[in-house]
């Protein structure tokens, strides 16, 4: 039988929302003080989305984009990627290393490197967060690093997802939008815990029985 995502309530999706908010909040500032821009964040959009229409959760899915993948690992393992436009990407490159914008019109090794660093700080200032709030130890694996059309960063995504045996069919998918409107940047920060972890967080939260 393929693992599903669990139902849940209306208060515990909220406790879940909770959770990604302070998470992503963090996540925002830690990408603001990186690039000493002024990022704007929506609120979480959390959402049980099968995998098979994975490819809906964000607009423009033929847009050239670049992905940072982290899995989670720990006491609540999930995973996480951190999307960003092409040209997005181009100018925060610049930003990281202290370049004009529109310096950098290819990325290299170094520039994905940075992106790849960058990636890794916010998404430890996200779990920093959820850990504090909850008391869990999570960390993660080094960054994998993609350039592609957007849809085939989520495609892989997804099928990557599936073949953990932990989410085939359908998963809790937690996005968020960033943006910075000045230097035109717009980036997706999604967060998908494994089924079993939305269980251990709200026991950790409230001493809440496993999800049936």
């Amino acid at each position: 039988m393929n693992p599903t995502c669990p139902k849940l309530t209306s208060e515990q999706l909220d406790a879940i929302r909770e959770i990604a908010n302070i998470g992503t909040g963090h996540a925002v500032t830690a990408l603001a003080t990186l690039t000493d821009w002024r990022i704007g964040m929506h609120v979480p959009c959390v959402d049980i989305v099968p995998l098979s229409h994975f490819l809906e959760i964000l607009c423009r899915p033929e847009d050239e984009a670049i992905g940072i993948y982290l899995a989670v690992e720990g006491d609540a393992p999930g995973h996480v990627a951190f999307l960003l436009s092409q040209e997005g990407a181009l100018k925060t490159a610049d930003r990281l290393l202290g370049q004009p914008l529109g310096t950098t019109k290819v990325l290299g090794e170094l520039e994905c490197s940075a992106l790849m660093e960058l990636g890794n700080i916010i998404v430890s200032s996200f779990l920093m967060a959820i850990s504090e709030l909850t008391g869990l130890t999570l960390f993660t694996t080094p960054p994998a690093f993609a350039c592609d059309v957007t849809a085939s960063i989520l495609s892989s995504l997804a099928s990557m997802l599936a073949a953990t045996g932990t989410l085939q069919t359908d998963a809790l998918t937690i996005v968020t939008n960033m943006e910075q409107r000045e230097a035109d940047l717009e980036g997706f920060f999604l967060y998908i815990p494994e089924s079993n972890s939305l269980s251990i967080f709200l026991n950790a939260l409230y001493g809440e029985r496993p999800i049936e």
